[in-house]
């Protein structure tokens, strides 16, 4: 019997309808997925939208505006990979080579000069896309699980208000890219599992290339990337081995080209005690337990992020022993946290993972191992605080049991309605984050906002009181009209500066800006005791120094050390006509008029058509009552312009001396003429 060709066809096919099955749920995931991912990244671009109105702060202008590599825009990017990190602002010699992010400043500076709102804006935009990246990443990793950790960890990691210092300062750039191509390092080496393909390792290996030429610090990468391998894939101990030598390969080459771009430079930083408090430290254990207690502080601003600070240098963390029950602690935990890790991973332990990434990315700057040019910040704990996050997220999952079944979930809203107890609860600590991350953003507005408001929060720091000083001299004095509350502001700057000098005398920038602030104030006498003061300790480097004590001695009419102060700004600019000009005038009040027409003289040799050498040899020639000579350098000026009303005068007055009136009284009313 022949079965109808319609019965066959309408039979159920089992396999059929579970492929289809499989395929659906697939979509739907990858739609949720997608869903999710998209929300974190608009979520993160708008809690930092409002930093794209802000100004620069703190390094932002030296690294940008005031380097001469980086405002010569595209021009300047083969000069920015040849050289140090801080070539181009006054050719600092700091030992750090991160051209990547120097280089997007140069481009940004092309078609945005001097906008630092496109510089804010580009901060959030690769900020958010991190974020979206980091959440894809970590579903590649959990996908025999769930989303949950994903995007909790994501969610709770774009909310940390203790990012605000590297989104808000663009400065801090470097940090955002060095992670962010971390993140794509590790993007492509998982997809090369998938397909073995050799140009998913090359674009792995040259993202970290990147990530290292952003920032020294993802150097702890070459463990982390085995790590992830061995504990969230299938990957045999070959392959883990053979990416290890790619990443180990591109540090070599990294610190070869490194070493190239810094073949003239000796020290790493400035090892000083108001970068790092730790050299204050007078024994290697106090050093030591005082930088353990500082690792404990990170982990203690990681669960409660307030009070928030951009700076943390001498003395705001004191020098501490190892009788401190808080050094104590310090070391009992981190060492329970390093042993717990390294005896739990084998068996390929999530928080044992998450302890260890943030261990291993904490490790370049703890001042454990190796001295740094910081005591703390904030911005170090940009990739630290994935390890936390990720610690948090596990827990919460496991404490209100959202792993123990797994819904289908095809919206956002089934995947959150699905897991309620537990997004209330990351939804609260998003939501306190979040209120936190907008309220400190507001100080990042400016220098102004930023530095009046964290002397409060970080009282002995002497950084902060100078800096504060600094800007209500340079940023509030200068725009104010008010000649009253001018004087208000040089004398809480003054306050500043005393301040920072109590907390340590070895602030030179205190000493600069109080010596700046009491000029300012026309109280030259201080004025010159700063200056004086500093140039003991940190001989000047450049001229504008000595230019500011040029005018103290002029003010104070203190003849000899201004032609000594005058001699110092010429060695500096030594082709200055107007320098000898003035050096001239100083020895032509002393008396000493054959010495100061040599200087004018000497001007006009670099320029000759220096109208007001010409003058001024001529005044000192009359003032020697050789008129003649003194009537030939006036004519030669008004050769150059023949309608100087000060040189007609200066002419008639020669002709009323010397007894030819008529002369006089035509130059006079030369000079009448000329003046209108």
């Amino acid at each position: 019997m022949i079965k109808d060709t319609n019965q066959i066809s309408n039979k159920k096919n089992p396999a059929k309808d579970a492929i289809k099955k499989e395929l659906a749920t697939k979509n739907s995931s990858t739609h949720l997925k997608n869903s999710l991912g998209l929300m974190i990244a608009v979520f993160a671009f708008l809690l930092y939208a409002q930093s794209i109105s802000f100004n620069y702060t703190l390094d932002d202008g030296s690294v940008i505006k005031a380097n001469t590599i980086t405002t010569k825009g595209i021009a300047g990017i083969p000069t920015i990979f040849k050289h140090s990190y801080w070539f181009g602002i006054n050719d600092t010699r700091v030992a750090e080579y991160r051209p990547v992010s120097l280089a997007m400043f140069a481009v940004e500076w092309q078609f945005f000069p001097d906008n630092p709102h496109i510089g804010h804006f580009v901060n959030v935009l690769m900020y958010a896309f991190t974020c979206w990246l980091l959440f894809i990443i970590l579903c590649k990793l959990f996908e025999k699980k769930n989303l949950l950790i994903p995007f909790v960890c994501t969610l709770l990691y774009a909310a940390h208000p203790i990012h605000t210092e590297v989104v808000d300062s663009i400065k801090s750039r470097d940090e955002i890219v060095c992670f962010l191509f971390m993140l794509i390092s590790t993007y492509f080496f998982l997809k090369s599992l998938d397909n073995n393909s050799i140009l998913m390792l090359f674009i792995g290996g040259f993202s970290y290339l990147l990530s290292l030429s952003s920032k020294e610090t993802s150097i702890s990468f070459l463990i982390i990337m085995p790590l992830i391998l061995f504990v969230f894939t299938q990957a045999n101990f070959k392959k883990i081995l053979f990416i290890f030598l790619i990443l180990f390969i591109t540090v070599e080459l990294y610190f070869f080209i490194r070493s190239l771009a810094l073949r003239t430079i000796t020290t790493s930083f400035d090892h000083s005690v108001v970068n790092n408090s730790l050299y204050a430290a007078t024994d290697f254990i106090s050093r030591e337990t005082t930088a353990f207690y500082i690792l404990l502080r990170y982990i203690l601003l990681l669960i409660i992020p307030h009070p928030l600070s951009y700076d943390y240098s001498f003395a705001t963390i004191p020098i501490i022993t190892l009788s401190n029950p808080l050094a104590l602690a310090a070391i009992l935990v981190y060492f329970a946290l390093g042993i717990y890790a390294i005896s739990t991973i084998f068996k390929k332990n999530i928080i044992a993972f998450a302890i260890l990434f943030f261990l291993l990315t904490l490790a370049p700057v703890s001042n454990i191992f190796l001295m740094i040019g910081a005591t703390m910040a904030e911005r170090f704990m940009y990739m630290p605080s994935l390890g936390f996050c990720l610690i948090v997220s596990v827990l919460l999952v496991k404490i209100t049991k959202a792993d123990k079944f797994k819904p289908k979930s095809s919206t956002v809203k089934e995947f959150i309605s699905t897991h309620s107890s537990l997004m209330i609860i990351v939804f609260i600590i998003t939501g306190l984050y979040s209120v936190k991350t907008l309220a400190r953003s507001q100080d990042w507005k400016s220098n102004i906002e930023l530095f009046g408001h964290d002397v409060e929060v970080v009282p002995n720091s002497t950084r902060a009181h100078t800096n504060n000083g600094i800007s209500l001299l340079k940023d509030q004095y200068l725009l104010e009209k008010d000649e009253a509350t001018k004087i208000k502001l040089l004398d809480k700057a003054i306050i500043e500066f005393k301040r920072s000098l109590e907390i340590t005398p070895e602030d030179n920038d205190a000493y600069d800006a109080l010596a700046q602030a009491y000029l300012a104030r026309k109280d030259y006498k201080n004025a010159i005791y700063y200056f004086e003061l500093l140039e003991s300790k940190l001989p000047f480097k450049s001229s504008y120094e000595f230019k500011m004590m040029a005018q103290c001695y002029e003010q104070t009419h203190q003849n000899d050390k201004l032609l000594v102060t005058y001699d110092s700004i010429i060695k500096y600019d030594p082709q200055n006509d107007k320098l000898l000009i003035s050096k001239g005038m100083v020895l032509g009040q002393m008396g000493k008029d054959s010495l100061a027409i040599g200087m004018f003289e000497d001007a006009l040799k670099i320029n000759p058509k220096s109208i007001t050498a010409f003058k001024d040899i001529g005044v000192t020639y009359a003032n020697e009552k050789q008129f003649k000579k003194a009537l030939e350098y006036f004519n030669k000026s008004l050769e150059i312009n023949s309608k100087d009303a000060e040189c007609d005068q200066f002419i008639s007055g020669i002709y009323k001396m010397t007894g030819d009136t008529l002369k006089a009284r035509q130059f006079l009313e030369k000079a009448s003429r000329d003046s209108k």
